[in-house]
């Protein structure tokens, strides 16, 4: 696959069952939920909802690059992979993702993708 980089500008919030308010790590299982939705409604959009839904998705190569205490922000780095069969095809991609993390005062994690590599 090609190298694309993509400045995402828009965000995705999602309310969390737990923890509200503290510096978020790059692999929480909320952070990284968000991160599959963001890149399904982006990389994916060419597919249905449905095929979508029979992409598994795996995260790996956790890199915290800056911790922001003061706006309570985790800057990060992973890498990412998807794989499935859709249409009798079997689909794999994978890319590393820069990205910010950060969990709000009203209960919501923020996530804002900032490249694609």
């Amino acid at each position: 696959m090609k190298n694309i980089k993509i400045y995402f500008i828009g965000v995705l919030a999602i309310l969390l069952s737990a923890c509200s308010g503290g510096i978020s790590k790059c692999n929480d299982k909320d952070v990284q939920k968000v991160l599959t939705d963001i890149i399904l409604e982006n990389r994916f959009e060419r597919f249905s909802e449905v095929d979508r839904k029979k992409l598994k998705f795996t995260y790996s190569g956790f890199m915290s690059e800056m911790t922001d205490k003061e706006n309570k922000t985790q800057y990060c780095k992973a890498q990412v992979k998807a794989n499935g069969i859709i249409n009798s095809n079997s689909m794999k991609w994978d890319a590393w993702i820069e990205y910010s993390a950060k969990y709000t005062d009203d209960g919501m994690v923020y996530v804002e993708i900032s490249r694609f590599n």
